[in-house]
């Protein structure tokens, strides 16, 4: 009877093992209270979901870290902070009390075609951008996007909020403007 315990324990470890992973959307979903979802203004498939935590930042960060390490951290600035994973950026940001943080799970699509740059500066490199986000010159295009753009760029839930409705434009950096057909040099 002890080797079929020993046996069934050695299974659930290999299982384990073997077994799905949870990435940082899960991870945050598991623990934190979702609070809304602000959707792509150009691709509805491309989501930022906002969850409550009743912890401080440098707690929340921590948690996080120890679960999934990211691929980028930024400094605790001005009461925000950025770890960016792989297919997620997640922001952390005060809430109007200390004690509670914002945890804004975005996937980088809705970065990338949807945020202001400047809510970026002092917590992560344009250059670091634009090799996450998969865009040369990143934070230039979309600046000017969002200067030309009917509607606003998204500067974050605690700016923003649930009445984002974003730039109304499809960003020229979604994909190559190269093409033709036969006899189209390239």
């Amino acid at each position: 009877m002890k080797w079929l315990t020993g046996l069934l324990a050695a299974f659930i470890l290999l299982l384990s093992a073997c077994g799905i992973t949870k990435d940082i959307q899960e991870i945050v979903e598991d623990r934190y209270q979702l609070e809304d979802v602000v959707e792509s203004s150009v691709d509805s498939s491309d989501v930022s979901k906002v969850y409550s935590a009743e912890e401080d930042i440098p707690s929340v960060a921590s948690y996080l870290q120890e679960q999934i390490k990211p691929n980028e951290v930024s400094e605790l600035k001005e009461g925000k902070q950025i770890l960016v994973y792989d297919d997620y950026i997640v922001t952390l940001e005060e809430s109007d009390d200390e004690s509670t943080t914002l945890v804004e799970v975005a996937t980088v699509g809705f970065v990338r075609d949807n945020y202001r740059p400047s809510f970026f500066d002092g917590l992560l490199a344009y250059y670091i951008l634009d090799e996450i986000l998969d865009v040369d010159d990143w934070g230039k295009k979309q600046k000017n996007r969002c200067l030309n753009a009917t509607g606003n760029c998204y500067e974050g839930y605690g700016s923003t909020g649930g009445s984002y409705k974003g730039p109304t434009t499809i960003p020229s950096f979604r994909g190559s403007s190269r093409g033709g057909g036969p006899g189209t040099g390239k």
